[in-house]
Order: C-alpha cells, then sequence, then structure tokens
C-alpha cells in the first residue's frame, strides 16, 4: 500500500491533496462572495436576485449526503473530490460567458453549489475516516482547514488586484476559473496515496466476513431520515443548519454590506476579505490546539458563540448613528474568525455523533450548513431589497441566537458522557423526544 496507516502515525500533517480545500476557499469565500452578488445586483439592480443567485448555490449543495453515499458505496472519494473542483472552474467559466445573459444564472449557480458540495462531504473523510489518533487527527484538520483561509487570501488578493486593474467581471470569472482548473489537477495528482489510506481503514471488515460481504456495508449505507433527523446527530445538524442561516447568511450580501452600511469601497471589501483568511489561519492553529486539548464540543461551541456575538455587533453597530466603520469591520472579523473553531471540529464531531460511515455523516453535515445557507441568502436578499442592507445582519444576529440556545440545551449536555468514550457515537445518538 503506496501510504499505510502506519505511515500516517508518523505525522505528516499536511498533504498536497489538501489543495482540494484551498481551492475551496477562494472559490466558495473569495471568488463567489467578491463576484456573484454585486455583479448580479449590478446587472439588475435588485439585491433580492442577488440573494437568490447565491440560495441557489446553497440549494444546490444540499446533495451533500448523496454525493457523500456514492463516494463511500462505490469507494469513489478521490473522483468526487477532484470532481468537485474542477466542477467549479466550470462554474466559474460558466458565468464568464453567460455574462451578458441572466438566464443561466441558475445553472451555474447549480453547478457551483453541486462543487463545493463534493469537496465539502469528501473531502474531511480522508481524515477523519482514517482510523487516526486523535492528536494526529487533529493535527491533520488543522492542516486541512488551514488550506481555506490561505485560499480565501489568495482569491480576496487576486480579485481585489483585478478590480484595482479595471478588470470586467467577466475577466475575473475567467481568472478564477483558471485558478480552480489548476487546483483540480494537483488535486487529482496528489490524492491517490489518501484514498488507498482511507479505503483500508473504511473497508478493512469487508474482506473478514464469511457470509455475503456486500451485506453489512450495504445495511451501513441504508440511513433514514428519521434515523438522521430524530436522534443526537439531529440536534447537532439543527445547530449547524442556525449558524449556517447567520454565516453564510451575512457573507452572501457581504460585498454590499460593508459598503452600504459601513461606507467602504469596493477594494476596501477584498482587502478585508484577505484579512479575515490571514487571521483565520492563526486561529485555526488556536483551534486545533483546543481540539487536541478539549475536544470538539468546546472547540465547536466557541464558534458558534463567536459568529453570535460577530453578527449581533455588527446590527448594533449599523443602526447607532455615528458609529465608526472600525467598529463595524471589528465585529465583522469577530464573525469571520468564529470559522475556523466551527469548521475545525464540526466533521469529527458529526462523525461521532452518526451511527453510518463518515461519508455519508459528512454528507448530512454539509446538506445542513448548505440549507442554512440557502435560507439565509434567499431571506437575506429579500430583507435587504426591502428594508437595507443592515436587516441582512439583523437575520444573522437572530439565527446565530438561535444556534446558541439549541446548542446549550442539546448538546452540552452530552459532553461529558461524549468525553468519557472513544466513539461518541454510541452515546450521542439516542432518540430525541
Amino acid at each position: 500500500m503506496a501510504d499505510s496507516v502506519a505511515d500516517g502515525e508518523k505525522g505528516r500533517p499536511f498533504e498536497w491533496w489538501m489543495t482540494a480545500n484551498f481551492a475551496m476557499g477562494a472559490g466558495f469565500s473569495a471568488f463567489m462572495a467578491l463576484l456573484i452578488p454585486p455583479y448580479v445586483t449590478e446587472v439588475t439592480s435588485d439585491a433580492a436576485a442577488a440573494g437568490a443567485v447565491m440560495a441557489v448555490i446553497s440549494l444546490a449543495a444540499v446533495l451533500g449526503p448523496v454525493l457523500g453515499t456514492f463516494a463511500d458505496r462505490h469507494g469513489a472519494h478521490r473522483i468526487v473530490m477532484s470532481l468537485g473542483v474542477l466542477g467549479m472552474a466550470v462554474g466559474f467559466a460558466a458565468f464568464a460567458l453567460a455574462s451578458a445573459s441572466a438566464q443561466f444564472y441558475a445553472i451555474d449557480s447549480i453547478v457551483l453549489g453541486v462543487s463545493t458540495a463534493a469537496v465539502a462531504a469528501v473531502g474531511p473523510v480522508f481524515i477523519v475516516g482514517a482510523g487516526l489518533p486523535q492528536r494526529l487527527e487533529a493535527k491533520r484538520m488543522t492542516w486541512y482547514s488551514l488550506a481555506m483561509p490561505a485560499g480565501q487570501v489568495a482569491g480576496g488578493a487576486m480579485i481585489g488586484a483585478a478590480a484595482a486593474a479595471g478588470w470586467s467581471y467577466s475577466s475575473r470569472f475567467w481568472l478564477a476559473a483558471a485558478f480552480c482548473f489548476v487546483a483540480a489537477v494537483v488535486t487529482w495528482l496528489t490524492s491517490k496515496g489518501a484514498e488507498e489510506r482511507l479505503h483500508a481503514v473504511m473497508y478493512a471488515g469487508h474482506v473478514a466476513d464469511d457470509v455475503d460481504e456486500s451485506a453489512p456495508d450495504e445495511q451501513r449505507l441504508h440511513v433514514s431520515l428519521r434515523s438522521v433527523l430524530w436522534s443526537s446527530f439531529g440536534v447537532f445538524l439543527l445547530v449547524t443548519t442556525l449558524t449556517s442561516v447567520a454565516n453564510n447568511g451575512i457573507n452572501s450580501q457581504i460585498s454590499n454590506i460593508m459598503p452600504n452600511v459601513y461606507g467602504l469601497s469596493e477594494a476596501d471589501t477584498s482587502s478585508l476579505i484577505s484579512v479575515a483568511g490571514l487571521l483565520n489561519i492563526a486561529l485555526f492553529v488556536v483551534a486545533g490546539k483546543l481540539m487536541a486539548e478539549r475536544g470538539n464540543i468546546p472547540t465547536y461551541s466557541l464558534g458558534v458563540l463567536m459568529r453570535f456575538v460577530g453578527a449581533l455587533g455588527m446590527a448594533v453597530v449599523g443602526v447607532v448613528s455615528g458609529s465608526p466603520a472600525l467598529l463595524g469591520i471589528a465585529f465583522m472579523q469577530l464573525l469571520y474568525q468564529g470559522s475556523p473553531f466551527a469548521r475545525l471540529a464540526q466533521p469529527g464531531t458529526a462523525v461521532r455523533f452518526a451511527t453510518f460511515p463518515a461519508g455519508i455523516a459528512n454528507g448530512w453535515l454539509i446538506a445542513g450548513s448548505a440549507f442554512g445557507g440557502f435560507i439565509g441568502s434567499l431571506l437575506g436578499g429579500v430583507l435587504a431589497d426591502r428594508y437595507g442592507f443592515n436587516a441582512v445582519n439583523w437575520m444573522g444576529a437572530v439565527a446565530a441566537g438561535l444556534s446558541v440556545v439549541v446548542l446549550v440545551i442539546g448538546i452540552w449536555p452530552k459532553r461529558s458522557s461524549a468525553a468519557d468514550r472513544g466513539s461518541a457515537g454510541d452515546v450521542l445518538n439516542t432518540p430525541v423526544s
């Protein structure tokens, strides 16, 4: 085997297939956030239309469970992840080609949504599904997660430079497409060993069965909606959805919020996105150490709380007359800096909560996040169109506040039991009354 579990235990924290998450950072956190909302708003003169386009991207990403199940069932994790990165390149190229026509916005958005879901659903499984020791898993998840803000920095800098140089939106979309295409090639060429290591663990019991080899796997891959929603895994999924409404709802309009609420320029907003990515890099290291020492739930909880305080602060600053823009920027950064803690701990927590394979569990996690992003983007666009862009901040504050409430009531009471076992799945997957 090219890359054995023993090799993994020696501790290479970074592997080049993590380029997929670098592309996700650039594609989702920079290219989509900085290009699509202002472009659609400019063309249609309708903020609600921009919100609808971003909502379609999120809605398409609810295919995460389907993609995760397909990867688990057919051992196609490498293919799904690589095609996801390539799909982002295709989506941005489609926006560039259709820049003069609004008829293809929905199709382009679906391509981008499905592509991001493919990477997000499968990428972390290469780590959390490989049976690694907790500390090595935390290190690998830290480096994998660091790739996203690094991509966000690179993407934000590229789009900011292109905007300052006066590039058209079509040219900027082509730039995004070229970036993602190169990342797709790197991802495919470097992910074979990681997939072999994953499959050696995921399908280890398959060969040892004396009976029909496919039966156990088929049973585990058959997941009912009730087993997903009416369990503690479902409670965690609800928290994920609510915090996603806040985070992705605001992110979908951030390129409109910062200029219209706080008076910043387009170039300033691009710079802030890059700065957020740089700060994310530092805080992912902090979050990784916290997760290694304290576990998943405390780390995730801190991220959810930071998003709530950030969104609420942005909303309050937006209605206080004479408030300095710097204060709004500070709360915007606090919102964004909640992501290292929430994102780092999400996949491992989801896998431990679930009674089904890692790909399916992470697929449902992405679906919940995507559904929250759909609601946040769609509702945010409508609120912005009717009441102004600060209404998006208020929507985020309410959703984030609800996520904190559900977290405290539904998840925290189980944290002691979860800490007592190496795998929290048996403890946490009890029916929810």
